[in-house]
This record gives structure tokens, C-alpha cells and sequence, in this order.
């Protein structure tokens, strides 16, 4: 009975969709792009590495104080104005391993979630204009006019 109510409960989370794109800026940081979706509310955003260890996770993570809107993008690890930090036990991408970006937020009250995956050294191979996003299981390089064009399909929860 319990393997039932947690596989429906499973089957009634949202797959996460392809709402983040991460890019480099003119001046070496790292920029995530949030998909340009009318009436989504991002509400909160993180980005992690976890080490070898099983308790060895890193996270920087910001919440949306007021809990409506979005932002088109977030410069990693400065607060975005109406944001708070709950989380900086990560503060840089120097380390080595995968590291995770995740948006929670929704649309219409129905969650709609974003995440990609990608190393240090796909970051670093990136030239002006791409990014890096998530197309089905894998993280993958796309113009970033290609990923800021209109998707009514990644908008709808």
C-alpha cells in the first residue's frame, strides 16, 4: 500500500524541464538564463556540487522573498535585489565534479521546475553566444538566441 501512495506521489511530481540555460559573461563569471515564460514565478534557485563523500555536498542557494515574478537571469553567487541567500557552503565552480542548477517555481500555482547539470571544463568551453542546457538526459550546447526563442511547451507545468 505505502510502494503505491509513493509511486503515485512520484508520478505527480513535475519532470523538470528545459528552463535554465548557463552561460559565461564578458567578464568570466557564470550567468543563468531563466527561459522567458509569461506568469512564471521563480521561487527559489540553487546550484550544487556534491564530492566524494556522502555528506559532502556543496550548495549556493537563493529564495524569493516576495515569492512572485521571475528574473530573466541570476549572476551566480550575488544575491539577486528581493532574494535572500539561504545557502553558501559553495561559492565557487573551481572544484571538480558535476555541479546542478535547479529553479523551483510555478505557473498558475502549478509547479514548473528547470534544471541542468554540466563540469567546470564544459563551462570553460563555451565561446560567446552559447550556452548550456538540458535536452532530455543530457546537457548540451545551444545559441543563446536559439534557447531565448519562445517555447510555449517548456512554460506549460
Amino acid at each position: 500500500m505505502l510502494s503505491a501512495a509513493i509511486s503515485a506521489a512520484v508520478a505527480c511530481t513535475p519532470t523538470p524541464k528545459g528552463l535554465l540555460a548557463v552561460e559565461r559573461t564578458e567578464t568570466g563569471s557564470v550567468r543563468v538564463l531563466i527561459a522567458p515564460c509569461s506568469d512564471y514565478d521563480a521561487l527559489d534557485f540553487s546550484v550544487f556540487r556534491k564530492g566524494g563523500g556522502s555528506a559532502d555536498l556543496q550548495r549556493w542557494a537563493v529564495s524569493n522573498e516576495v515569492m512572485r515574478g521571475s528574473l530573466p537571469s541570476i549572476e551566480l553567487f550575488a544575491t539577486p535585489p528581493g532574494w535572500r541567500t539561504t545557502s553558501t557552503t559553495l561559492s565557487d565552480l573551481k572544484g571538480g565534479g558535476t555541479y546542478t542548477l535547479t529553479v523551483y517555481g510555478a505557473v498558475g500555482g502549478r509547479g514548473l521546475d528547470g534544471k541542468v547539470a554540466f563540469t567546470a571544463g564544459q563551462l570553460e568551453g563555451l565561446t560567446a553566444g552559447q550556452v548550456l542546457v538540458k535536452q532530455g538526459s543530457e546537457t548540451k550546447v545551444v545559441s543563446r538566441s536559439e534557447f531565448m526563442k519562445d517555447d510555449p511547451d517548456r512554460c506549460t507545468p
